[in-house]
């Protein structure tokens, strides 16, 4: 009898919309974890996982550096002092200065003319030289706070210690004076004084230090930039009665405030 008049589907035949037997559904995932054998073309049959290919596995490492698009490239530092041993000859230094590329302190060392462009970069560079456990002030101080050249002939700080050695060139003259939390400010890893207090400082320098003119000029580009006033200074004077210039710094300062109020009284008259 003809299978097809019966409606009997023949042995050994598939009925429509049906999986075989021992076949993998399209899209599905095999339940069996029993690795699978995979030909190399050019080598001998290898075992692998289930799912996975030689080719896969020779072509794509299982861990992979993360490149992404916060990545930075690394940037190159440029030392705060340059000193020979940096450099490919001693005589490169001397060059670096002509240039004006480097400000030389002395015939091993100097700092870079672009950091003394900046008050941060002042006053690393102050950082870099001054001893440890110091605060600037006068002088040294007035440098960073208002740049300039020279660079001091002294590395001026307060300490109640005592430095017999010298750095880059510059003798480091201690002043052990009163200093209070309120006159004392950081900048990077620099602590120095405020500008107020490096203008009292001044004042009360040695007199073996600069004309008046100098300090006076100092004093004044200080209060310009830093808008204090000589009222400021006279009070951190008050706090300082028993040093050997505080006469001295009262009455600088009491002029400059009489002249202030002066011209304020003829511009407001």
């Amino acid at each position: 009898m003809n299978a097809a008049g019966t409606g009997i589907a023949p042995r050994n035949s598939t009925p429509r919309n049906s999986t075989p037997r021992n076949s993998t559904p399209r899209n599905s995932t095999p339940h069996s974890s029993t690795p699978h054998a995979t030909r190399n073309a050019n080598g001998p049959r290898a075992m692998h996982p289930a799912g996975r290919s030689s080719h896969s596995d020779t072509t794509r490492p299982s861990t992979l550096p993360s490149i992404t698009s916060a990545a930075t490239p690394c940037q190159p530092t440029v030392p705060i002092l340059l000193h020979t041993n940096d450099l490919p000859g001693p005589l490169s230094l001397s060059r670096l200065s002509a240039f004006g590329t480097v400000n030389q302190l002395d015939e091993f060392s100097g700092y870079w003319s672009d950091h003394a462009n900046t008050l941060y970069g002042r006053a690393a560079i102050v950082a870099s030289i001054a001893p440890f456990g110091t605060v600037a002030c006068t002088y040294t101080a007035a440098w960073v706070w208002l740049g300039g050249d020279p660079f001091p002939n002294t590395i001026d700080v307060i300490s109640t210690s005592h430095f017999r050695s010298s750095t880059v060139g510059r003798r480091i003259r201690v002043f052990k004076r009163l200093t209070l939390p309120e006159q004392i400010l950081k900048i990077g890893s620099l602590t120095i004084t405020t500008p107020a207090r490096t203008a009292c400082d001044l004042v009360m320098a040695p007199e073996s230090d600069p004309d008046p003119s100098t300090i006076n000029a100092l004093v004044c580009q200080l209060m310009s930039a830093y808008e204090f006033q000589p009222d400021d200074c006279l009070q951190i004077v008050k706090e300082h009665r028993h040093h050997k210039y505080a006469a001295r710094a009262k009455e600088f300062f009491t002029a400059i405030q009489r002249e202030i109020d002066e011209i304020t009284t003829e511009r407001y008259s």
